[in-house]
Order: C-alpha cells, then structure tokens, then sequence
C-alpha cells in the first residue's frame, strides 16, 4: 500500500495550525463587528431619528398647506370676498380697511357714506399703530 501516511506528530501540528487560522479569524471578525458597531449608531436611535424625521415631515407639509391658504387668502381680491358673504355694510367696511383699502373706496364698496367711511379707516389705523 501506496498511501499517504501522517504521524501523530504531523497531525498535532496540523491542527495547530488550523487551530491557530481559526483564532486568528475569529480575532479578525470580532474587532471588524467593534469597528462597525462604533460607527454605526443603535437601531433604537436610528428608529427615533426617522420618526422625528417623518414628524418634521408631516410639520412642514402641514405649514406648507397653511402657507398656500394664508397666499390665496391675501391674493384674492376684496371685493370677491367681500360680496360672497352676507355681512352688514359696516363689518363689510370694517374688513376692507384692514385689507387696507382707502376711505374713498370703502364708501364706494359698502354704500356707505364717506364720514362713516373715513371714521372707520381712522379707527383701524389708529389700533394697528399702538
């Protein structure tokens, strides 16, 4: 017989040896999973930072929304307003001075007289200025 034949002598520093790459790995593997866990923040703060994310989302599509109405709210002509709904002509007059619409047209607009309509502009720019 013709073989391969290995001594126990051999054969101890065999399994030195794979003993030995086997520790070495595990070493290897063990500070790569140190290196990675260092830079890698918890899976807990990693949750809270894309809901506090997802939150500031939702916050500034919400101030978007309000942005856009607060836009068309000031684009929108008075008169358009104003003539949709059913207010007296003095509340009428009242809101378009603090659209900052001048007496004249305040008067013309309510049907209003142009003393009433100049008190009532008087009376708003002298509460806006205090």
């Amino acid at each position: 017989m013709n073989g391969i034949v290995i001594t126990w002598i051999q054969l101890l520093y065999i399994s030195l040896v794979l003993i030995l790459f086997y520790v070495a790995e595990l070493l290897l593997f063990m500070r790569k999973a140190s290196v990675h866990r260092e830079v890698s923040p918890d899976s807990f703060e990693v949750d809270a930072l894309r809901k506090e994310i997802a939150q500031l989302r939702f916050e500034m599509d919400a101030l978007k929304l309000r942005l856009v109405a607060t836009q068309a709210e000031w684009s929108q002509p008075a008169e358009v307003v104003l003539e949709s709904s059913q207010e007296s002509p003095y509340s009428h007059a009242i809101r378009l001075a603090k659209l900052g619409a001048d007496s004249n047209s305040v008067a013309h607009q309510c049907g209003i007289s142009r003393g009433e309509a100049d008190l009532i502009v008087a009376l708003y720019r002298s509460s806006t200025q205090r």
